[in-house]
């Protein structure tokens, strides 16, 4: 059967989908998704019942259907506030508004492509093989498929990062080839492989979960890790995946800063972004950090003015260094922040990243009416995005709302990978729960917050205001001394920024 709307065939015996004839590669579940949504044009369809029809009823969170949904919209060039073929129906699901016709002849005139996907050069590709399951139980085999559709969800919000959808080509296999054969194939740049085995242990269920990560060029193992889980299918799955994307993400982001520095010559656009993301990922969120990555992203949009991503990520470091005082230009890093938000905006409105960061920049450079609406946008296209979440929380302790706040700075860290930007977010949890009046939780998580980063000041200020409070005016001291030897210029102003100006000042008189 093939299905036609638009310049557009989706050819059903072939798994193929084409535009004017060119093939275009989406995954499996998305393929799935885009034809029953052909098959049933001008259908309102809930979460739930696009699960049971795409999914048959498997164990799949909103943010894998947030996912699909978006990466359908981009396969099928939908971007933008109009939506042209699946539209967002306000607290009742989705409709596909094409008109479709469907023709059983499936040998119309193609145009010829390559075996292997057309990445672009400057965009890093990842394939996941399906998880394999060490053992023939069935609640095993579908945790194993589940685990691997929610790791490919998650990993979409990793901006510029290409997931091919080829890996269940591999599924039936007795043996899966190499990452080096697989590169050869498919030209991919890492390979994700695994196993889970079941792992009783004294009436207990635990699930054994082993995860590779390989250059697929070069055949190097990258990382692995074990992870144990405890508890029935459905639990393992909520805790099993922010657990190893807390370890995986930081790995990849590490992988694709090396490649982009080994790149001879001239970067493109979408390399001096890569270049930033991971500056600001793996060193952590600095005056020197924010100063290097904004200088790459300048480069990178005015080489790109097109490139949404690079505007929005310029305006989140500007802003961000205007909230927290780590700019030397501060007046102009907020009117730089303000411009590129805009710009940001005005090219792609529909992208989770891009509003994830366009709204903490306008939040923090004091338009939270406008920044709010647009991060809670954000996580209901992509509720996996973490910085989103961090976002909103810390814009609604800039407004009081000090429960709210807690909840989604918590849920933000607890889904966000390991690295340093933890601890920034920690350190606004910290003053959140400080502001509640929970001074242990607000203790453990400063603490926290130090450990995660040993460049990072901010932790430490906290942790010398929430120390003073209690009367611990030597810890305090000590907490404040190390401040300092990490910025040995800190400034009133900067502490205020964090504790608050009454806090700042008993702090100073320390």
């Amino acid at each position: 059967m093939t299905l036609r709307f638009d310049d557009f065939e989706l050819d059903t015996a072939h798994y193929e989908l084409r535009r004017h004839g060119e093939l275009r590669r989406v995954e499996p579940m998305v393929f799935d998704l885009i034809v029953h949504f052909a098959h049933h044009p001008d259908r309102v369809f809930s979460r739930d019942e696009l699960i049971d029809a795409v999914w048959a009823g498997r164990i799949v969170s909103d943010a894998t259907v947030a996912s699909c949904i978006k990466q359908a919209r981009r396969a099928l060039d939908d971007r933008g506030d109009t939506q042209v073929y699946i539209r967002t129906v306000r607290g009742r699901g989705f409709r596909f508004t094409a008109s479709v016709t469907e023709t059983d002849d499936g040998v119309s005139e193609r145009i010829a492509v390559a075996a292997a996907p057309s990445f672009g050069s400057d965009d890093p590709s990842l394939l996941i093989l399906p998880l394999r399951a060490l053992a023939a139980p069935p609640e095993l085999v579908r945790f194993a498929d589940a685990l691997t559709g929610e790791l490919s969800s998650v990993l979409t919000r990793i901006p510029l990062l290409r997931l091919s959808a080829r890996g269940e080509q591999y599924l039936d296999r007795p043996v899966a080839p190499s990452a080096r054969e697989i590169h050869e194939a498919l030209g991919v740049d890492y390979v994700l492989e695994g196993s889970v085995q079941a792992w009783p242990d004294e009436g207990t269920e635990r699930m054994r979960i082993t995860v590779h990560l390989t250059d697929a060029k070069a055949g190097f193992r990258l990382w692995a890790e074990t992870f144990t889980l405890i508890g029935p299918v459905g639990e393992a799955l909520d805790t099993g995946v922010p657990m190893i994307i807390a370890k995986l993400e930081p790995q990849l982001h590490r992988a694709i800063y090396r490649k982009v520095l080994c790149i001879d010559g001239e970067r493109s656009a979408r390399q001096l972004y890569l270049e930033a993301s991971g500056i600001l990922a793996l060193r952590g969120w600095h005056h020197e950090s924010f100063a290097a990555a904004a200088d790459l992203l300048r480069r990178s949009w005015r080489l790109e003015p097109g490139f949404a991503l690079a505007a929005a990520y310029l305006s989140l470091v500007r802003g961000l260094g205007h909230r927290f005082d780590l700019m030397s230009d501060r007046e102009q890093a907020w009117a730089e922040a303000l411009d590129a938000a805009e710009c940001a905006l005005q090219l792609d409105s529909m992208d989770s990243i891009v509003l994830g960061y366009a709204g903490c920049a306008l939040a923090d450079i004091g338009y939270p009416d406008r920044g709010v609406p647009m991060l809670r946008k954000a996580l209901e296209l992509n509720p996996a995005n973490a910085q989103a979440w961090a976002a909103l929380g810390s814009a609604y302790l800039a407004g009081n709302r000090l429960v709210e706040a807690v909840a989604h700075l918590s849920h933000g860290i607890r889904i966000s990978p390991l690295d340093s930007r933890l601890s920034i977010w920690g350190s606004v949890l910290a003053m959140a729960y400080l502001l509640i009046g929970d001074r242990s939780a607000a203790r453990e998580q400063a603490e926290l917050a130090c450990q995660r980063d040993d460049r990072c000041y901010m932790p430490r200020i906290v942790l010398a205001a929430i120390h003073r409070l209690d009367g611990r005016q030597e810890l305090a001291r000590r907490a404040l001394e190390d401040a300092y030897r990490i910025k040995p210029d800190l400034t009133l102003k900067q502490i205020a920024a964090l504790v608050g100006q009454k806090h700042g000042m008993r702090l100073m008189a320390l």
